[in-house]
């Protein structure tokens, strides 16, 4: 396999730039609290895959050679990978939202390992909005929005002003809020935006790899970013275990980001497992076991989610050979492991005491949207109007 990594050279202005933590509001400083736990392993940085090819490109870049199972792990992917060192690991949770969350809840339970000072960087392909990136794009996300978790109707038979048959559980129709009291917790996710910008920053430059029958394909949409070469950019993840392709889909979920986010996110990949990975994490994180604020999730292109303009059919789009797929594989290693390296590297100055996440208020999301890691357990009651089943 053919990495096409450019040599992380940064300007001494941006080193200075990441010389330091980030100044820390009062209430949202990282959880300093934490107490290590003596004589266990510590990896720096543990990668989050989610199924073969997406583990299978970490292990000989990074010697990923030292094997651990701890006890709930994916019965399909029984074992953490490490190096040598223990600096950098590897887990797999298995595809979608239940193998997400049990996985991740078992490694985060785990008394093998210390993660009090651990970063962890979701590392797994997606599906692409073609108005905010291509095939083989590579995005950092700053917002992970659940939009499995909405009431559907059958679209043909919605009524006739609505565009989607989509809306929000709690709201009576699209483009409605539901009050707090009729949210589960996990509709919205957001990370530590400081942490977000210094990823950008070591990895903006970076050549992505590409394949020719994926610049053929790029070709057939006659609009950027989607016909354009591959890079790394910062856009939003949404989360469905169903696997979706259509214009009025994506534009309905793109709306449906737009308003849990209250127009701060924006819809550019598709997942199967970000926010069960991240609720897991922000119940570790109330446990003292992990730090919210040390996660990372990025996601690399390997189809678009629509057809292109045309008489092209969505389910013709869904099953056409994109050739998006094995670059988006490879684009895991080409901006994931200079990111690691760079965490390695700087450890004792920077990343060892954390990256401050950003203030609370102005609407911050930081962390769910119950506000669970400022605020402490949400209180929210889940109350069904009218629409409650017994």
């Amino acid at each position: 396999m053919r990495f096409l990594t450019s040599p992380l050279t940064l300007a001494s202005s941006l080193l200075l730039a990441l010389a330091a933590p980030a100044a820390a509001a009062p209430s949202s400083s990282p959880m300093s609290d934490l107490a290590p736990r003596a004589g266990k392993i510590a990896p720096k940085v543990m990668v989050i895959s989610m199924f073969t090819p997406e583990r299978e490109v970490w292990i000989e870049p990074m010697q990923l050679v030292v094997n651990y199972t701890i006890p709930g792990l994916s019965p399909l992917f029984p074992y953490i990978a490490c190096n040598k060192a223990h600096e950098v690991c590897i887990v797999t949770t298995g595809e979608a939202e239940i193998n997400a969350a049990s996985t991740i809840m078992a490694v985060t339970l785990s008394t093998k390992f210390d993660f009090t000072s651990t970063y962890w960087l979701v590392a797994g392909i997606a599906g692409i909005n073609p108005y905010h990136g291509t095939l083989g794009t590579a995005a950092f996300a700053r917002f992970s929005v659940q939009v499995g978790l909405e009431y559907e109707l059958d679209a043909r038979q919605m009524p006739s002003n609505w565009t989607t048959g989509y809306w929000a559980l709690g709201s009576s129709q699209p483009g409605e809020l539901p009050d707090t009291s009729d949210l589960y917790g996990t509709e919205v996710f957001e990370l530590n935006t400081n942490l977000l910008q210094r990823a950008m920053i070591v990895t903006k430059h970076l050549t992505l790899n590409d394949s020719t029958t994926a610049a053929a394909y790029r070709k057939k949409f006659d609009y950027a970013p989607a016909n354009l070469a591959p890079k790394v950019t910062q856009c939003d993840v949404l989360t469905s275990d169903v696997y979706f392709a259509g214009t009025l889909l994506a534009e309905g979920f793109g709306n449906y980001t737009d308003l849990v986010t209250k127009g701060k996110g924006t819809y550019c990949t598709t997942a199967q497992e970000d926010n069960a990975t991240l609720e897991a994490m922000v119940r570790a994180h109330k446990a003292k076991l992990v730090d919210y604020s040390r996660i990372i999730v990025l996601r690399t292109a390997s189809d678009f989610d629509r057809a292109p303009p045309g008489n092209v059919t969505a389910y013709d789009a869904f099953e056409a050979a994109q050739g998006g797929f094995e670059p988006a594989i490879e684009n895991l290693v080409v901006v994931g492991k200079p990111l690691v390296e760079h965490i390695i590297k700087y450890w004792k100055s920077i990343y060892k005491a954390g990256v401050a996440p950003q203030s609370g208020g102005a609407g911050s999301f930081y962390g769910d949207n119950l506000g669970t890691i400022r605020s402490g357990p949400a209180q929210a009651r889940r109350i069904r109007r009218g629409l409650m089943r017994r």
